[in-house]
């Protein structure tokens, strides 16, 4: 997969879009701030811990559309940009509109015509997301509008979008399990059964918090997850929390440098 960083790109004649590029590329891990947002994104609307759901495609039609919306609040917020007076921002002086898709096209506003748009997209199935930036002229637009009147970005225009970062996302840890394992734990008749199952069968992968939350579906996550700890020593599995120095410290003897305060592991005992 490659991956584009604050790429150098060809200067355009559009002033506007030149310097809200140089503005966002000059932004500190600039991928990591967009795959980040849209992992969250995601995760808020899917709603797990209080659903049970786990993938995009679970979601409802309204909340399938709401995630555009949630995708600009948080990257608004991630990239410290102001609220724009006609448009999502206001980045340099600029009014710049964002729009997301999980498929391969955007569909713009009439109020976005002729404007900057950041143009966002993410695919949970892929793990890969990127964010780059297009003025929204007629010719980069396709000619038929929907009943809304927003038009789709035309091949023409895909062609000429100013990536400003492509690459990898934060993945999606029930969707990235084998089909068995996350079978087992979804299929679980209980909270607590289904934090067992979810330490048995994700041997060896760092869980975040949040998982734990949806997997347990109840307030007090960690209680079932300290329970599970006890039930699986007995089964010949350690289960640990970041939270603790002690079990801190057995991470980072398995191997593992980069994780949360409140990741979680499970492994075999040795």
């Amino acid at each position: 997969m490659t991956l584009v960083q604050n790429p150098v790109v060809p200067a355009p004649y559009d002033q506007g879009l030149i310097q809200v590029r140089d503005f966002l590329i000059s932004k500190p891990d600039l991928l990591g701030v967009v795959g980040r947002a849209i992992r969250k994104s995601f995760d808020e609307v899917i709603d797990g811990a209080r659903t049970g759901r786990y993938r995009i495609e679970e979601l409802e039609k309204t909340e399938k559309t709401y995630i555009g919306t949630k995708i600009e609040i948080v990257l608004r917020a991630e990239l410290g940009l102001e609220r724009g007076h006609a448009l999502d921002n206001l980045i340099v002086g600029h009014e710049v509109d964002t729009k997301f898709t999980v498929g391969s096209t955007w569909m713009i506003p009439r109020e976005a015509l002729n404007q900057l748009c950041l143009l966002v997209t993410g695919d949970d199935n892929t793990g890969h997301c990127g964010m780059g930036i297009l003025r929204m002229v007629p010719e980069v637009l396709t000619n038929g509008a929907n009943q809304d009147g927003k038009k789709s970005v035309s091949a023409l225009g895909k062609g000429q979008i100013v990536w400003l970062a492509q690459g990898p996302m934060p993945r999606n840890f029930m969707l990235d399990l084998p089909n068995a394992a996350r079978n087992a734990i979804m299929s679980a008749s209980s909270g607590r059964q289904a934090t067992c199952a979810l330490f048995r069968n994700a041997t060896g992968r760092l869980i975040p918090r949040a998982v734990i939350e949806q997997v347990a579906q109840q307030r007090d996550s960690a209680k079932r997850a300290r329970e599970a700890k006890a039930i699986l020593a007995a089964e010949g599995i350690q289960v640990l929390c970041a939270t603790y120095m002690e079990d801190r410290a057995e991470i980072v003897r398995h191997g593992f440098t980069q994780f949360n305060n409140d990741d979680w592991l499970s492994m075999p005992m040795r």
